[in-house]
C-alpha cells in the first residue's frame, strides 16, 4: 500500500512540471539585426511634429539627403515609417523640400518636380501635384481649416512661378509667373494678408539686387515690387538668408562676401539696418546662419551664428518694425569647438538651443539669458566613438514649472550620423553615416585567430614543448576571470530559463563563431566595423578618405589578413586599416601605382592564404613577397570584357595562358566564381535506390554571362578557368535586358535569373521544360559526371587526367564535358543579388539566397525546392519520394517561411555574402547596398547542433531532479519488495 502511493506522488511530481517544448521558437527580431536608414537629414527639412491634432507626442520628421522621407520614434530612434521620394543616388541633386503647420496631419514635400502629401502617422500616401521645373521653396501657413494654403515657388524656363495649391487635395488654387528678364526666383515668405515673393535680378556690373514682389493671397496678382540696392555685398546666391518666422512680420537678412557687415531689411519696406560684424583676422568668418523667431507681430529676436575654422559663436538681436530698429541683446560667448543653433517658439515664450559637442544651453529669447544647461555625455550605445562635429540640430523645449525645462535635441554630424539627446543625456543613435555600401567582408576577432594559430603551433611541436606552450596559453586565460566572474551570474540565469537579462555577452565568448567583425566601406570615403553577434553594433567608424561633393569612393575589394582590413579603391589607393581598433596603419593615395580592379586569394605551397592584385587592364600585379605560390592557373577580367587566363608558378611570373574574347555586339555583364569558401562534403548524390550520381566537382568552374543588346539575348558559359575551355552553354533570347540579370555558382550547380519570354535553349544539357514563360526565370542546372548512376564518366578509370588539355585521349575515347541537367521556374518578381549559405564543413544543404526588391525582402529557398532532378508531368516514384524529390510544377510560389528578413522593409540591398559560424547547421548573412544593412543566421535544415530559445534547461533540471527524489524513494522499497518475495519462495 505504502508503495502504491509513493509511487503515485512521484508520477503526479514529475508529470505536473511542464512538458519540454521541442519546437524552435523563432528568433525573428533577436537573432538578425538591421540597420533601417534614410541618409543624413537636410538641415532645414528636420522638425519635431505631432502627426494629429489629439497626439501628446510628437515625431521626428526629416527629409534626407537621399531623398528619403522618414518619420523616427524620439523615445528610441525607431523607424516609424519611410517613403522614397526619388532614386536614391550620390550624384543626384539635393535639392528638396518639406513643410507642415501645427494641426494638420499631412506632411508636404516637394523633390523632383513633384508636390506630394503623405499621412503624418502611418505615411500613406495622400496626393500628388507634378509640373516642370525645379523647386526653390516651400511654405505652408495657417491653422488646418479648408483655406489653408501650400506655396510653392519653381523655376520653369528660366521664370519663377508661385502656386497655391489646396492643402486638402493639392488642386491648384492660383499661380503668378514673374516676367521679369533673367530673375533668379529665390524664396517666399507668408503672412496672413501678404505673400512676398524674392528674387534676384543680376546687376549690369557686378552682384545681385534683391527685388520683393508682394502679391495678393486671394488672387495671386503682383500688387507692388521693391528693389534693394544690395548688389555690392551680394556676388552669389548664399549669403542671402530668408527666414520665414511663422507670423505676419518677417524680414531679409544678407551679408557681403567677406563677412564684414551685416544688413537687415523688414521684408515689404526700403529700410535697411546695418551692422558691422566682429571678427579678428586670426579668426576669418567662414560661414554665417540666421536664426529668428517672434515674440509678437512686430518683436522679432535675431540670432546670428559665426562660424570659423575651429572657433563658432552668436549674438542675440531685438528688432523692432513699428520704430524700425534693432540692437544687440547679448553675444554669446566663443568656443573652440563646432556648434548648432535652433529657434522654438510656443504659447508662452521663445526659446534658442545651443548645440555644442561638450554642452546643451537654452536661452530665452526675450529676456536674453541662459535659461539652463546641461552637459553631454559622448558615451556613445554605437560604439562608435568618432565625432567630427555637429553640422545642425533641431530642439523642442518643454517647461516643467520652476523654472525647470526638458529639452531634447535631434543633432546630425557632419559624417551623418544622428543622435537625439534629452538634457545632455545620449537617448538613442542612428548610424545614417552607413548609407552608401560598396564592399564587406568577414574578419574574425583577433583573438579568435590567435588562439588558430597557437592550436596550430601546438599540434606540430614536440609533444613536451606543445605541453608547455598549453599550460602557458592557459595561464594566460586566467586573465580574464574577473570578467568571466562577473558575468557569471547572469549567464546562470540565461542557462536556466534560456531568456536574455543583459547583453553582457563580449566577443571573446564565442563558443558558436556567431560574433565577426564585418568592415564595410561607403562611397563617401567612410570606413566602419560592425559586430555580427551583437545586433550589428557600431565597433568604430572613422572617415578614410575625403571625398569631395558629387563623386563616390570607388572601392573594389577588402582583404582581411592577420587582423589588418586591405581597403582597395579606384586609381590604386589602398589603406591598411586594425580590424578591431579602426586605427589608419597606412595610406596610399591614388595615382602613385597602376590602377588596381580587384584581387585574388592564392595559396602557397603550405596552405597560406595570399591576395594577388588585379590590374584594371586585367593584368596580374607581382606575387606578394613571402609567397611561393604552388602552381595553378587563375583567371582574370579586365575593363574591355576580356577574361584571361594565366598560369602561377613558383619563381616564375604570371602568364597568359587563354583568353575568352567576346563576339562582336557582345557585351560580359557579370563573371561570378565560386565562393573562396566552398567546401564539398559529399561527391556524389544518394538516390532512393542505393545508387549514386557523381557530381562534376571542378573548383576552377566559373560562370560568365554576356548580353547582345542588338538581339535581345543572354547568354550563360559555364568556363573551366584552368584550360578555358567552354564546359556548358545555355542561351535565352527575347530578354529584357532593363531588368536584373544575377546568377550564383556553388559546389556542382549553378542559378541565374532574369526576365525572358522563350525557355532556355542549350546544345548539350537535358532542359525539361521548353514552355512559353513570358515572366520572371529562375534556372538552376546541376552538374554530373555521367547521367547513369554509379558511372564516374569516361575519367573513372583513367589513370592520368589533364585540365589543361581536355581532348586528351585515353583508353575509353575523348574527355567529355559535364552532364548538366537544368530546370526553369517561373517567379513572381526580379531577383536583383544571388548567393547561397555557407557552413564549415559543407554537410548542410545549401539555401540559395536572394534579394527581392520588388518585396523589399530577403529570402532563403531550400535547395530542395529548385531541384532540377524533379519529375515532370508524372507523380514521383517511391524512390524519388525517398530522396525529397517532387513533380515539378514550373511555378515557384516565395512562400513565407523563407523570408529571413520577416517583417522587416530592406530597402536599397544589392549584395549579399555569407561566413561560416563555428555550427555546421548555421551560416551568417549580410546583406547591404546603398541604403539599408541587414544580417541574420540562417540554418537550412534547422539548428540541429544548437538547443533553441523554446527549450527550457529550467524544466530538464525540475524534471531530472524529480527523478532523483523518485529513485531514491523508491530504491529502498523496491529492494525490500524483491527480499520479501525471495523470502516467501523459500518459505
Amino acid at each position: 500500500m505504502r508503495f502504491g502511493v509513493l509511487y503515485a506522488i512521484a508520477l503526479f511530481l514529475s508529470q505536473s512540471l511542464p512538458l519540454v517544448n521541442a519546437i524552435y521558437v523563432d528568433e525573428a527580431y533577436s537573432s538578425d539585426y538591421h540597420h533601417a536608414l534614410i541618409g543624413a537629414p537636410k538641415p532645414h527639412t528636420t522638425f519635431f511634429h505631432r502627426p494629429t491634432a489629439k497626439s501628446k507626442g510628437s515625431i521626428l520628421y526629416s527629409l534626407s539627403e537621399e531623398h528619403f522621407l522618414g518619420a523616427v520614434n524620439p523615445k528610441d530612434g525607431s523607424l516609424v515609417w519611410r517613403q522614397q521620394l526619388a532614386p536614391a543616388s550620390h550624384n543626384a541633386s539635393r535639392e528638396g523640400f518639406l513643410a507642415t503647420f501645427d494641426g494638420f496631419d499631412l506632411i508636404i514635400s516637394a523633390v523632383n518636380g513633384a508636390i506630394q502629401a503623405w499621412d503624418a502617422a502611418d505615411g500613406r500616401f495622400a496626393w500628388e501635384w507634378r509640373f516642370s521645373g525645379k523647386v526653390k521653396d516651400l511654405k505652408t501657413f495657417g491653422k488646418y481649416t479648408k483655406d489653408v494654403g501650400i506655396f510653392v515657388l519653381t523655376e520653369e524656363g528660366n521664370k519663377g512661378v508661385v502656386r497655391k495649391l489646396s492643402a486638402e487635395t493639392g488642386s491648384l488654387v492660383w499661380h503668378y509667373k514673374d516676367r521679369s528678364h533673367g530673375d533668379i526666383p529665390f524664396q517666399i515668405s507668408l503672412s496672413s494678408q501678404h505673400i512676398y515673393y524674392v528674387s534676384l535680378h543680376s546687376a549690369v556690373f557686378q552682384g545681385y539686387k534683391i527685388i520683393n514682389h508682394l502679391l495678393d493671397p486671394l488672387t495671386g496678382e503682383s500688387k507692388s515690387q521693391i528693389t534693394l540696392n544690395s548688389e555690392k555685398e551680394l556676388s552669389r546666391e548664399d549669403p542671402v538668408y530668408l527666414d520665414n518666422v511663422k507670423s505676419t512680420s518677417h524680414l531679409i537678412i544678407w551679408t557681403d562676401r567677406s563677412y564684414t557687415s551685416l544688413k537687415i531689411n523688414p521684408i515689404g519696406t526700403k529700410h535697411v539696418m546695418s551692422t558691422p560684424i566682429t571678427s579678428t583676422s586670426e579668426m576669418d568668418v567662414r560661414s554665417l546662419n540666421v536664426f529668428t523667431v517672434a515674440i509678437t507681430e512686430s518683436r522679432i529676436h535675431v540670432l546670428v551664428h559665426y562660424e570659423t575654422v575651429d572657433v563658432h559663436w552668436a549674438e542675440i538681436w531685438y528688432v523692432d518694425l513699428d520704430t524700425i530698429s534693432f540692437q544687440k541683446v547679448i553675444d554669446l560667448p566663443r568656443i573652440p569647438d563646432t556648434g548648432s543653433f535652433s529657434s522654438i517658439r510656443d504659447d508662452n515664450d521663445a526659446y534658442f538651443v545651443r548645440n555644442t559637442m561638450s554642452e546643451i544651453t537654452l536661452l530665452s529669447a526675450s529676456a536674453g539669458k541662459i535659461l539652463e544647461s546641461w552637459p553631454v555625455s559622448r558615451k556613445s550605445n554605437s560604439g562608435s566613438n568618432e565625432r567630427d562635429g555637429i553640422a545642425h540640430a533641431i530642439s523642442e523645449v518643454v517647461p516643467k514649472g520652476n523654472l525647470k525645462f526638458a529639452v531634447r535635441s535631434a543633432q546630425v554630424f557632419r559624417s551623418g550620423d544622428w543622435e537625439l539627446v534629452r538634457n545632455g543625456d545620449l537617448v538613442w543613435h542612428r548610424p545614417e553615416s552607413l548609407v552608401g555600401v560598396t564592399a564587406a567582408a568577414w574578419a574574425d576577432f583577433p583573438h579568435q585567430q590567435d588562439l588558430a594559430r597557437e592550436l596550430a603551433t601546438e599540434g606540430h611541436a614536440h609533444v613536451i614543448t606543445a605541453y608547455i606552450h598549453r599550460l602557458e596559453r592557459h595561464l594566460r586565460d586566467l586573465k580574464r576571470t574577473p570578467n568571466w566572474a562577473h558575468g557569471l551570474y547572469y549567464r546562470i540565469l540565461n542557462a536556466i530559463d534560456g531568456q536574455s537579462y543583459v547583453q553582457q555577452q563580449d566577443s571573446s565568448d564565442n563558443r558558436f563563431g556567431f560574433h565577426k567583425i564585418i568592415i564595410l566601406a561607403t562611397v563617401s570615403g567612410r570606413v566602419a566595423a560592425l559586430n555580427s553577434g551583437k545586433n550589428g553594433a557600431v565597433i568604430w567608424s572613422i572617415q578614410a578618405v575625403t571625398v569631395s561633393e558629387h563623386t563616390n569612393w570607388v572601392v573594389t575589394g577588402i582583404e582581411i589578413e592577420n587582423g589588418i582590413a586591405l581597403v582597395r579603391a579606384a586609381g590604386g589607393e589602398y589603406l591598411r586599416i586594425q580590424v578591431l581598433t579602426g586605427e589608419v596603419l597606412e595610406h596610399h593615395p591614388s595615382g602613385l601605382t597602376q590602377p588596381l580592379m580587384n584581387s585574388i586569394p592564392i595559396f602557397d605551397r603550405l596552405g597560406k592564404k595570399f591576395f594577388l592584385p588585379v590590374n584594371d587592364d586585367g593584368s596580374v600585379g607581382d606575387v606578394p613577397q613571402g609567397c611561393d605560390p604552388a602552381p595553378s592557373i587563375i583567371a582574370t577580367r579586365d575593363l574591355d570584357g576580356i577574361v584571361r587566363g594565366w598560369t602561377l608558378g613558383a619563381g616564375v611570373r604570371p602568364t597568359t595562358v587563354w583568353e575568352f574574347i567576346p563576339m562582336p555586339g557582345e557585351i560580359i555583364c557579370n563573371v561570378t566564381f565560386r565562393p573562396w569558401h566552398d567546401p564539398v562534403a559529399s561527391i556524389g548524390v544518394a538516390l532512393g535506390n542505393r545508387n549514386v550520381l557523381y557530381k562534376y566537382l571542378d573548383r576552377n568552374a566559373f560562370l560568365l554571362c554576356s548580353i547582345i543588346p542588338k538581339t535581345e539575348t543572354a547568354i550563360f558559359y559555364l568556363v573551366d578557368s584552368t584550360s578555358g575551355a567552354i564546359l556548358h552553354v545555355t542561351k535565352h533570347s527575347e530578354v529584357d535586358l532593363s531588368k536584373p540579370v544575377t546568377s550564383t555558382i556553388s559546389e556542382n550547380w549553378f542559378a541565374y535569373s532574369l526576365f525572358s519570354n522563350i525557355a532556355p535553349s542549350t546544345s548539350d544539357a537535358d532542359v525539361q521544360d521548353r514552355s512559353l514563360s513570358n515572366s520572371y526565370q529562375l534556372i538552376t542546372s546541376e552538374l554530373f559526371e555521367s547521367q547513369i548512376p554509379n558511372d564516374r564518366g569516361t575519367l573513372g578509370d583513367a589513370t592520368f587526367a589533364s585540365s589543361i588539355y581536355p581532348d586528351l585521349h585515353e583508353v575509353d575515347g575523348p574527355v567529355s564535358a559535364p552532364y548538366v541537367l537544368s530546370q526553369s521556374y517561373q517567379i513572381a518578381g526580379p531577383i536583383s543579388s544571388m548567393s547561397t549559405t555557407s557552413t564549415l564543413q559543407g554537410i548542410t544543404p545549401r539555401s540559395l539566397l536572394c534579394v527581392l526588391p520588388s518585396l523589399n525582402a530577403i529570402i532563403a529557398i531550400p535547395r530542395a525546392m529548385v531541384d532540377p532532378r524533379q519529375p515532370i508531368g508524372r507523380d514521383p516514384t517511391p524512390a524519388e519520394i525517398e530522396e525529397g524529390l517532387f513533380s515539378h510544377t514550373g511555378l515557384i510560389d516565395f512562400e513565407p517561411k523563407w523570408v529571413v528578413s520577416h517583417m522587416q522593409e530592406v530597402l536599397g540591398v544589392s549584395e549579399i555574402i555569407t561566413s561560416p559560424s563555428l555550427l555546421e547547421s548555421t551560416s551568417l548573412v549580410l546583406a547591404y547596398g546603398h541604403l539599408d544593412i541587414f544580417g541574420t543566421r540562417i540554418a537550412p535544415i534547422g539548428g540541429f547542433d544548437l538547443l533553441g530559445k523554446g527549450f527550457s534547461k529550467l524544466q530538464l533540471m525540475g524534471t531530472v531532479s524529480a527523478l532523483m527524489v523518485a529513485t531514491a524513494v523508491l530504491g529502498p522499497m523496491v529492494s525490500e519488495h524483491i527480499l520479501r518475495t525471495k523470502s516467501l519462495r523459500h518459505i
